[in-house]
């Protein structure tokens, strides 16, 4: 059984997988492969593979970053790269330091405009563009918010169609480089999941184009997919010649694991060398 979407402590501020506490988990699941897929970074990579390897879990090597195509925010998760190849740490700080530039313009100008960005300095932190999105919504009667949508997704919405520019994320066609720079894989997440701005339901004509610009694989086993989406979700990995993943995007003990069969997403673990508990970790 396998599980290729997990986060570590390494993903910042909110995911609390100890290494050795997710191996043991796995181990205790029947779970043989496992990936370290933080956000933005792979610093949770080693720690993982160690851990695992005192147990017989193979740890692949992931990264989850956060990317844009076509006008909306995706994930990309990237497979099989050395964690500390230098295009793929420098990936990660691209993704980084235009959030924080970002998020410094908006301090500036925002209030400049009128609106409201109050308490920001108690997260102890320098805010990022969500902190301030989510601040913007909260503060501030936005024009066109969705009903129901929570303040971050409202006020990310509006920075991304009402400010052109305001938020520069790396293009998903950037992540794809310089994956296959480093010889690994590039599969969009959750392309089925509904989470406001972040995660909008992908349509045919957007795995086409992904897959155009050179996308490897698409996740279809995912815990909020449901079966009509992953049968939709498969039609179109065969249509596009895309590799499928699955995994459980599990940030804490309390949320469950995944235990995927091994022949369902096999092309991709045959991609990653990695079929087995006793094969080459990445």
């Amino acid at each position: 059984m396998i599980d290729l979407h997990i986060h570590t402590t390494a993903t910042p501020h909110h995911a609390s997988w100890e290494p050795v506490a997710l191996a043991r988990a796995a181990k205790a699941r029947g779970l043989t492969v496992i990936s370290a897929t933080d956000h933005n970074t792979t610093a949770g990579v080693r720690p993982l593979q160690a851990a695992g390897r005192e147990l017989g879990v193979a740890v692949v090597s992931g990264v989850e970053i956060d990317s844009a195509f076509g006008g909306k925010l995706w994930h990309t998760l990237v497979y099989g790269a050395h964690p500390e190849a230098p295009a793929l740490l420098a990936l990660c700080a691209e993704v980084a330091g235009r959030n924080g530039a970002d998020a410094q313009r908006l301090l500036a100008e925002l209030p400049a405009q009128g609106w409201r960005l109050e308490g920001l300095a108690a997260l102890g932190r320098a805010p990022n563009v969500a902190d301030i999105a989510t601040a913007l919504a909260r503060q501030n009667m936005l024009p066109g918010r969705v009903p129901g949508e929570g303040d971050e997704e409202a006020g990310m919405r509006y920075l991304l169609t009402q400010l052109p520019g305001a938020y520069r994320p790396v293009g998903v066609d950037e992540v794809i480089a310089v994956a296959h720079e480093l010889g690994a894989l590039a599969v969009l997440a959750h392309p089925g999941r509904s989470k406001g701005i972040y995660a909008v339901p992908a349509t045919t004509d957007e795995i086409a184009a992904l897959a155009a610009a050179g996308l490897d694989g698409i996740e279809v086993y995912y815990p909020s997919h449901n079966a009509r989406q992953r049968a939709w979700l498969l039609e179109q990995a065969r249509a596009c010649g895309l590799l499928v993943s699955g995994g459980s995007d599990s940030h804490h003990p309390s949320q469950a694991l995944a235990a995927i069969e091994p022949g369902l997403v096999s092309a991709l673990l045959d991609r990653l060398e990695c079929t087995g508990a006793g094969d080459r970790q990445l």
